[in-house]
């Protein structure tokens, strides 16, 4: 989780902790007031303003400093941190707020009951469930008697993805839900729907109140160790796409540094998908860099050495410097692997035309005849 997440910080952390449509500042910090104004409302006052609140998952402060001018103090704490760095940068002078980084399944820099209030959004569906039930427990012992657990959630059909994934989303069903309340030692009090549907899991994600009820059941300590490092086939699909849509947003907006930095993580992430190199080397195209192109359409030929449209692109940037051989290579790669590609055969053609009409001939080394000489008698 902490490498997931130090990650994404490092590319844009409003647009990863918000993930909103417009992927831009004014959308995060309108995010912001909306959903801290949702998590007031829903409690209803049942915390005093001289209250001790603790954010759990608070990324870089969106909610997390909102909420210092109605409670006594605020404490956000979170995996990443690279997210806590920017959080303390954003917010340091803020007297009441503090901010940080924990292990990613315990909250043990904090004493038992010194807590009124533990809240969550937007962060808990994203873990694997082992961390879930523990971060449960954790919330439990570091909240006072009869003190306030709020956090959003999704209740439907059971969605399950790789233990390893901390992006998508799952989905609890009732029964899991009221058994992970009830083994943390929570009474369900109130869950409440907001306002927003997901047409991929066809629901509405919801806010949970609850409140400590008393201790919780015992079990075994969760064990986190052996698993795998590298990113599961459906969070690497998801992060992949999320970074595409930021490019494309941050380009929108004439931002085309972090276009090209959030393009640049996007075929770190899978160098062997050529949406995001194709992507990167417009950028290059549209700034009248050549060169950085050409190399941009070489590391996709080397990732994707089937893919036509690679070595044709390449070929295009070769030619337009002049660097014939090269143009000339490519082409003959490319009308090898799909000369009767109908999406490409026109500028194959439209290239093979350019190579031979303006790329200088090969010299043809002459043939000296060797000449024996006879010896008089």
């Amino acid at each position: 989780m902490r490498r997931d997440w130090d990650r994404r910080a490092k590319v844009d952390p409003r647009y990863w902790v918000a993930a909103t449509e417009e992927a831009d500042e004014a959308s995060y910090l309108e995010s912001a007031a909306r959903d801290t104004a949702a998590l007031l409302d829903g409690l209803g006052g049942r915390v005093p303003a001289s209250g001790r609140v603790l954010d759990l998952g608070c990324g870089i402060g969106r909610m997390t400093a909102p909420l210092a001018g109605h409670f006594a103090e605020v404490v956000g704490v979170d995996v990443s941190p690279a997210m806590i760095e920017q959080a303390r940068a954003l917010h340091g002078a803020v007297d009441n707020l503090r901010f940080e980084a924990n292990s990613g399944a315990d909250l043990g820099a904090f004493a038992d009951d010194s807590f009124d209030l533990v809240f969550s959004y937007s962060v808990l569906p994203h873990l694997p469930p082992e961390v879930v039930a523990a971060y449960f427990r954790e919330a439990n012992r570091v909240l006072a008697d009869g003190g306030w657990l709020r956090y959003q959630f999704w209740i439907g059909p059971a969605r399950q993805m790789a233990d390893n994934d901390t992006l998508n989303i799952r989905v609890y069903d009732p029964e899991g839900f009221q058994a992970l309340n009830r083994d943390a030692g929570f009474a369900v009090v109130e869950v409440e729907e907001i306002d927003y549907f997901d047409p991929v899991l066809e629901l509405k994600p919801v806010w949970v109140t609850a409140r400590r009820a008393g201790p919780p059941v015992e079990a075994a300590a969760a064990d986190f160790s052996g698993r795998a490092a590298a990113l599961s086939d459906d969070e690497r699909d998801l992060e992949y796409g999320l970074l595409l849509y930021l490019a494309v947003k941050c380009a929108e907006r004439g931002e085309r540094a972090e276009a090209e930095r959030a393009l640049e993580e996007a075929t770190a992430c899978d160098p062997t998908r050529p949406e995001g190199w194709i992507q990167w080397a417009t950028h290059r195209l549209e700034r009248g860099d050549l060169r950085g192109a050409r190399l941009l359409f070489e590391s996709l030929t080397e990732q994707v050495p089937d893919l036509v449209a690679g070595w044709l692109y390449l070929g295009q940037c070769a030619a337009a410097e002049e660097r014939w051989p090269e143009a000339r290579a490519a082409l003959e790669r490319a009308e090898a692997l799909g000369a009767d590609d109908p999406e490409t055969g026109d500028e194959l053609a439209g290239l093979r035309a350019l190579i031979d009409e303006a790329a200088p001939r090969p010299k043809r080394r002459r043939t000296r005849k060797k000449v024996v000489k006879r010896k008089r008698k």
